[in-house]
């Protein structure tokens, strides 16, 4: 199981989750560099844009209450109930600030194109694989 540190996430600027570090260079927070870039497994990323969304300090900090949120439960500090109360909350924060900022012209349109074939390509997996698991309950 995959235990996810956040006790560092908010005050430091590396982030641990299990073996898997990665620390931020001033040269990537400046440049918006993605920090998977170039996989071992996959070569360079298949998503430059949204690697490059979710190093922003807003998705950053989202990233991070998630992660507490989760391990919160874990840790057994608060019930399940409320932690679903809480990340459905986060979730639904976040997404009216990516409307808002979708809405303000944050994105060009040919951003806004990439940025949904990304997601499309990295949840199309996902999707087939969640799909075939109800199917096979049923």
């Amino acid at each position: 199981m995959v235990e996810l540190k956040t006790d560092s996430l908010m005050t430091q600027p590396v982030i641990s989750v299990s073996n898997i570090k990665y620390e931020k260079t001033i040269k990537e927070e400046k440049e918006h560099i993605s920090p998977t870039a170039s996989c071992s497994t996959h070569g360079p990323s298949q998503t430059p844009l949204l690697d490059r969304e979710l190093q922003t300090e807003r998705a950053q900090d989202i990233i991070g209450l998630l992660a507490k949120a989760l391990n919160n439960v874990t840790d057994g500090t608060k019930c399940t109930k409320c932690t679903v109360d809480e990340v459905s909350a986060l979730l639904t924060d976040h997404v009216k600030s990516l409307r808002l900022a979708k809405q303000n012209g944050e994105w060009s349109k040919e951003e806004r194109k990439t940025l949904k074939a990304e997601v499309k390509l990295l949840f199309k997996p996902v999707k087939k694989g969640v799909t075939s698991l109800w199917k096979a309950n049923s």
